[in-house]
């Protein structure tokens, strides 16, 4: 099963997302926010059933940069919006939370970080009750925010401007794998702990995306991939 992460579109197409999935089985397509830059919501339809005619799912959560009724927008695209909330996808169990913790230019889809922690601890807590360790899964959590002080929230400055709520819970749950998006210049793979990759493919735009294979159960593989290449 390959999952292919993309972030932070803002509006704007990039041909080379198309051809990658015209010449690559690609099973479902994550969006990690930003999809729109303020607006307009049609773009997310438009933007979406353009990957749908790849024969991919896709599944998507909001940007702090996405506008009021984006969750309604994605949805009626034919799309999952994950926003607080758990699918599980295959050998994967998604757990999403969209929006970032707030930053210097008031956008729309900021919220406090206590609130951020408290719903993404409430989101895993109630998976983890459940959890069979006879069945494994790749455990995924998906986020437009970066986890706080780490390679994927790190600006261009050397600030770091993610979310302390996301790491706390990173640390508290120890999912295998966060996606996330917010920080177009932070394009990396890193490490929390010794369990979690944190996985950031920076600006559609600039071509980057993240590849997840998931081979058997809990076994995967992942990448930072360039669909220039």
């Amino acid at each position: 099963m390959k999952i292919l992460a993309i972030s932070d579109i803002h509006g704007e197409e990039n041909e080379n997302l198309y051809k990658y999935l015209d010449n690559n089985d690609i099973d479902l397509v994550l969006i990690l926010g930003d999809i729109t830059n303020f607006g307009p919501l049609e773009f997310v339809g438009e933007f979406i059933g353009k990957i749908f005619d790849y024969d991919c799912d896709v599944i998507a959560i909001p940007g702090n940069c996405d506008p009021a009724g984006i969750c309604n927008a994605i949805g009626e695209s034919g799309a999952f919006c994950l926003h607080n909330e758990i699918i599980g996808y295959g050998d994967a169990i998604l757990f999403g939370y969209g929006g970032s913790n707030p930053t210097p230019f008031d956008t729309p889809g900021e919220i406090d970080d206590l609130k951020i922690y408290g719903d993404v601890f409430e989101l895993m807590a109630n998976y983890d009750y459940v959890y069979n360790k006879d069945v494994p899964k790749v455990r995924i959590l998906v986020t437009h925010a970066p986890p706080f002080n780490t390679d994927a929230d790190l600006t261009e400055g050397g600030d770091h401007v993610g979310s302390s709520g996301i790491l706390k819970s990173i640390h508290e749950f120890e999912p295998e794998i966060n996606l996330c998006g917010h920080i177009h210049e932070a394009k990396s793979i890193s490490k929390i702990g010794i369990s979690t990759d944190v996985a950031n493919p920076g600006m559609l735009k600039d071509n980057g995306a993240v590849l997840i294979d998931i081979t058997d159960g809990s076994t995967y593989d992942i990448s930072i991939i360039q669909l220039d290449e």
